[in-house]
């Protein structure tokens, strides 16, 4: 059976951390479905209620709650990493016993190669996903026979060993055979889309600590990224299509030319006419179908650049809203100034007539100063920002990049448009050559091969007849 690439992953590889206020007791109560109680804190942790689990495959020991536990005691330090975990998904085709065979392996294959222990907790699909996969947590020291826990693996902690790299490899190897041995039409790698298809665009992952127009920037340029590989993968269908359908025609072009041939080469037939040779000559074969490429690549925009350009952004926003705060503040200073109290009214506000109302607008006068003040201040600290030429040239690179993507953009649409035109109006040609060589066919003389002397002397019979 020949292998479909089913699906690509790079399995996922992380820890569990005291510093981000994790537990490995909490984290296999989760994943196994079950009560465990943390003997180091006391809570207890209970997720029996959960839905979803399958089994739970244990290498290297025998009781879930003894191995985490442990796994907590052995550590002292409060930002300690206490486990490791490895996930990945699983074939929906799959039996529950296939999968469990399949995870066991990949369980067994950590404790032969690092000397940990594993719990392998496998998980079943809801209704609306099907999303079969497997949480493999494994301690981050080595564990003996008898259970006792002894040096760290830190060999899985730099990823400039390369030792991740040959981990993820060496389970989806195992993935693999499994598919093999069950003939599964399932394969799994563990690299990226573009090493598979040189024509991918990967999307942006999108942080969570991002600001919420760079999310949406970054989730609309994905999305078009998406579109644009649809229309790629329902371009290349409509060539495979295409192609076969020109095949076909060809296949119909050459039994018509050789039943032709046959027809006419008898033993008693002369040379047969000179056909036109408007039908021959002028077949244009059909060139196979490609899908259009672009004369220029894309421009990847560097992530200082796209700060850059949101940062300048949100500073015209705030200098916008500065420059309304001024109109309304100047305006209302403005007014005060015109309904400045008289001379007399701050005398008589000093031996206590109409005090209030002058205190009031002298408050309100030193609001209005402070405020046009603070503006004038967030106008020229705008001002500078804006202008600075570091930031105005990662801007002008960022609309460059833009400009020229959505340019290339503009192009592939037209060149498929254009492409997709060729190809019919090379399919209408085909067609007309094959209903040209009908015609012909139709059109043949069958006379050819008469002895043209016994249709005289019949024709002269005939006329001596009707003399009579």
């Amino acid at each position: 059976m020949s292998k479909s690439l089913a699906t690509w992953f790079t399995p996922s590889l992380q820890t569990i951390s005291r510093s981000a206020g994790r537990s490995a007791v909490a984290a296999a109560a989760y994943r196994a479905c079950v009560k465990l109680i943390d003997q180091t804190t006391g809570l207890i942790h209970d997720y029996t209620k959960k839905k979803g689990h399958v089994a739970t495959v244990l290498i290297g020991a025998s009781d879930i709650s003894e191995l985490w536990n442990k796994a907590e005691a052995a550590e002292n330090r409060k930002n300690s990493t206490v486990a490791r975990e490895l996930m990945l998904p699983l074939p929906d085709q799959w039996s529950d016993n296939e999968r469990r065979a399949c995870v066991r392996d990949i369980a067994q294959h950590l404790r032969n190669t690092y000397g940990v222990a594993v719990a392998g907790s496998i998980h079943a699909p809801n209704k609306k996903h099907r999303n079969n996969h497997v949480h493999m947590m494994f301690t981050t020291r080595t564990v003996d026979e008898l259970g006792n826990f002894g040096k760290k693996t830190r060999i899985l902690d730099d990823m400039k060993t390369g030792e991740v790299s040959k981990l993820r490899e060496a389970v989806c190897k195992i993935v693999n055979t499994h598919a093999e041995k069950i003939g599964s039409d399932f394969y799994v790698y563990a690299g990226k889309f573009v090493d598979i298809d040189k024509n991918h665009i990967p999307t942006k992952h999108v942080p969570i600590q991002a600001g919420k127009e760079y999310r949406a920037a970054i989730k609309a340029q994905n999305e078009q990224v998406k579109a644009y590989l649809a229309d790629v993968a329902a371009h290349d269908k409509k060539a495979e299509q295409l192609e076969a359908d020109k095949r076909e025609l060809d296949t119909e072009l050459l039994k018509a030319e050789l039943s032709n041939a046959s027809n006419l080469a008898t033993p008693e037939s002369t040379p047969a006419q000179s056909t036109p040779t408007s039908v021959d000559e002028k077949r244009v074969e059909p060139t196979p179908p490609a899908a259009p490429e672009s004369p220029f690549k894309r421009k990847q925009i560097p992530v200082a650049c796209e700060k850059a350009y949101f940062r300048h952004q949100e500073t015209l926003k705030k200098r916008d809203k500065n420059e309304r705060l001024y109109k309304d503040w100047y305006k209302k200073h403005s007014d005060l100034l015109a309904s400045e109290p008289t001379r007399t009214q701050r005398v008589f506000a000093k031996i206590g007539l109409g005090t209030a109302k002058i205190e009031r607008y002298d408050f309100e006068l030193s609001q209005a100063k402070k405020a046009l003040s603070n503006i004038a201040h967030n106008r020229n600290l705008y001002k500078k920002i804006l202008g600075d030429k570091n930031s105005l040239a990662l801007v002008e690179q960022y609309n460059a990049a833009i400009d020229h993507n959505a340019k290339i953009s503009e192009y592939e649409a037209q060149a498929k448009i254009a492409h997709a035109a060729k190809l019919e109006r090379e399919r209408e040609l085909a067609e007309e050559q094959a209903r040209q060589l009908s015609e012909l066919e139709n059109q043949r003389d069958w006379t050819i091969g008469l002895d043209p002397t016994e249709n005289q002397k019949i024709y002269v019979s005939a006329s001596n007849d009707l003399s009579l």
